[in-house]
């Protein structure tokens, strides 16, 4: 990864600002690119808005909008810190140490307890009137310090305040559902064990999650299928 430094890119507050260090790139996505920065106060990560015209301005809602969320999870353990949404466009969230939940041997150790303590932080979420929405992408899920869980990536969160309408409140439901069938699939994937009863109920696929895997199956034969035939040749 190459060190660089974004234009106007630094979280406000004393102390923070400017960089004492590095200012390192760590890849791009539909949101935008996302910096580690080193400052006097610790490392922090800066999601910021890029491109131009429409598409920046596309960015900076969804950052905005990102932002909001995470006032709703402030003080939820398991859910790195916001510091803000600087000039509008740069969203500032404390850095977490730690891998992926994709990277090989993860999580190290006791398996089962933080599988447990995955659905414990998932269960605040949604408390708190929010589901993730893309937990299937092990990218999302940090094993943190003492190798607990640790949940990153809120641009497609659904949300569901108070007060909100009788559609949001549907959408939100159905995100949840997906939180939950995410967490039994990463929990059980590719271990010869079976489901727990208990762990069960968690696990009802929504019909969009349904069409996918139909398609998916497909697919897999249909490439399978023509897999053989060149291999016949």
């Amino acid at each position: 990864m190459a060190d660089r430094e974004p234009d106007g890119v630094g979280p406000s507050g004393p102390g923070a600002w400017p960089p004492t260090g590095a200012v390192t790139l760590l890849g791009q996505g539909y949101q935008g690119a996302v910096y580690r920065v080193e400052t006097a106060a610790g490392p922090v990560i800066i999601k910021r808005a890029i491109g131009r015209g429409l598409a920046r301005a596309v960015r900076r809602a969804m950052l905005r909008r990102e932002y909001g969320i995470y006032q709703l999870l402030s003080g939820v353990a398991g859910v790195p810190a916001c510091r803000g949404l600087r000039n509008g466009e740069e969203l500032v969230l404390d850095y977490v140490p730690g891998p992926s939940l994709r990277e090989p041997g993860q999580p190290p150790g006791d398996r089962p307890r933080f599988f447990a303590e995955l659905l414990d932080l998932i269960h605040a979420l949604h408390r708190a009137g929010v589901a993730h929405g893309d937990l299937k992408r092990k990218d999302n899920i940090l094993v943190g310090p003492g190798g607990r869980p640790v949940l990153i990536d809120f641009g497609t969160a659904v949300s569901a305040p108070p007060g909100a309408g009788p559609l949001r409140r549907w959408l939100f439901r159905q995100v949840r559902r997906m939180d939950l069938n995410a967490w039994v699939k990463l929990k059980y994937q590719r271990q010869e064990l079976a489901m727990d009863p208990v762990d069960r109920r968690y696990h009802r696929p929504t019909w969009p999650e349904q069409a996918a895997r139909v398609v998916r199956r497909a697919w897999r034969r249909l490439t399978l299928r023509a897999w053989r035939r060149t291999g016949r040749r």
